[in-house]
């Protein structure tokens, strides 16, 4: 065993050590951010070397672990278990973000947040070179990235530009992050983070220009073709991206377009581009991003027990806030999974959908159980004009964060895609 000599230079093995030892044996932190991997900031570290009293201790040191007398074993910092770039020493584990070099971080979890994005990316920047945590994301809060991109034209009403407003995106960011999921530091909320072009960081957002404001199709290789002219490559796998034409799909009226568990989404409202309906309907093709279909988990539409923007009952009108089944016009939300089942072959109208607000479903004028009733006729999806039980979901608890087809080299022609309602003139 070697004894380190009082007055001479301590080699990089026992400054690494010793660092580590000050770190996770006497809990000095401090010391632990001042050491580098290139260890070249001698001076600090010596204030690490003095933390630990009288440095002359028995010290050996392994490639596996580190040893020092009387104490126990503690944490090789070269390690890094989850392969997320910040070592097994940085990652505190404690639901804490300090700084780099104490994340809080799960080190045998390289997604400690389940975001998609690996820790060492939130905190030290992307390999392609986004940081990330100057747009604000944060390693132990879910975060999504969204830029927006939009055409300015004169079809149908006179010149107008799909650019949304400063209004619309605060509602957009105040929606998620007043979700009920949990975060790794204790919070709730999504972070939802878009560049629509505001400037000082985000940049990105931009107008497109040389290309028509109605789109041939949808996502198809023109929508390719115009993205990759006008969204940053080193953003491919961190940002959905959503394109904003006057219409799509030539004549289409659809309000938008989306994968299914994807990054690509449009949203075309042509003259309906009111600041709720641009919220609404971004929430809504967001949500088929994040893998929510217009029956949550299934393309059952129109039911009015499930209470979410992803629902065409309530995209432009808002979500039910009294149990009446029908939107107030001034709620923004996903389903939270509270609403009761509706047995279209035999309802109960005095429970209504949340047990106990009655709802007259026949219009009859008496409140009746055991009633056979279609309650959503129109939909043109799978369960229309079938007598089925009809369920809500809780849309916040099974969001789906890794599906970004362009970073995991997904073929695009096995992407589902979803095409949405028209949209309706709003406030």
């Amino acid at each position: 065993m070697n004894t380190l000599p009082t007055r001479q230079r301590p080699s990089t093995a026992q400054l690494l050590a010793l660092a580590c030892l000050t770190a996770f044996s006497l809990g000095a932190h401090a010391a632990s951010a001042d050491v580098d991997p290139d260890l070249r900031a001698f001076e600090k570290r010596q204030a690490a070397l003095r933390a630990l009293g009288d440095y002359s201790q028995s010290v050996r040191s392994s490639a596996d672990a580190i040893f020092v007398s009387d104490f126990e074993t503690v944490q090789d910092c070269s390690a890094d278990s989850d392969g997320d770039g910040l070592s097994d020493c940085s990652e505190t584990n404690d639901g804490h973000f300090v700084s780099a070099t104490s994340t809080g971080t799960d080190p045998l979890n390289p997604d400690t947040d389940g975001d998609g994005i690996a820790d060492g990316e939130e905190v030290l920047g992307t390999e392609t070179g986004i940081d990330l945590m100057a747009l604000g994301a944060h390693p132990l809060r879910r975060d999504l990235l969204v830029e927006i991109d939009w055409f300015d034209s004169d079809y149908d009403c006179g010149p107008h530009s799909q650019r949304p407003v400063q209004a619309s995106i605060d509602r957009l960011v105040s929606m998620f992050a007043a979700a009920p999921t949990p975060n790794a530091d204790g919070s709730t909320g999504i972070h939802v983070i878009v560049d629509f072009g505001q400037g000082g960081l985000f940049t990105g957002g931009n107008r497109i220009d040389g290309y028509d404001a109605i789109l041939p199709g949808f996502i198809d290789d023109t929508f390719h073709e115009i993205k990759q002219a006008n969204f940053d490559p080193a953003r491919l796998g961190y940002f959905r991206y959503v394109m904003m034409p006057h219409r799509y799909n030539g004549g289409s009226m659809s309000s938008g377009a989306s994968e299914v568990v994807g990054d690509d989404a449009i949203v075309s409202l042509y003259c309906q581009n009111s600041e709720s309906n641009v919220t609404r309907t971004l929430a809504h093709e967001i949500g088929h991003l994040l893998g929510l279909k217009h029956g949550g988990f299934e393309n059952c539409n129109q039911k009015p027990n499930y209470n979410s923007l992803m629902n065409y009952r309530f995209q432009f009108t808002g979500t039910d806030a009294n149990c009446d089944a029908y939107g107030e016009g001034n709620t923004d939300d996903f389903s939270h999974g509270d609403r009761l089942v509706l047995d279209e072959n035999t309802l109960n109208e005095s429970q209504g959908v949340c047990g106990e607000q009655p709802i007259d479903w026949n219009l009859d004028g008496d409140l009746e159980s055991g009633i056979a009733m279609d309650l959503n006729p129109e939909s043109g999806d799978t369960c229309g004009g079938a007598m089925v039980q009809l369920h809500d979901f809780d849309d916040w608890s099974n969001l789906t964060f890794v599906g970004l087809a362009d970073r995991s080299g997904m073929l695009k022609s096995l992407q589902e895609h979803a095409q949405c309602a028209g949209a309706v003139p709003g406030p």
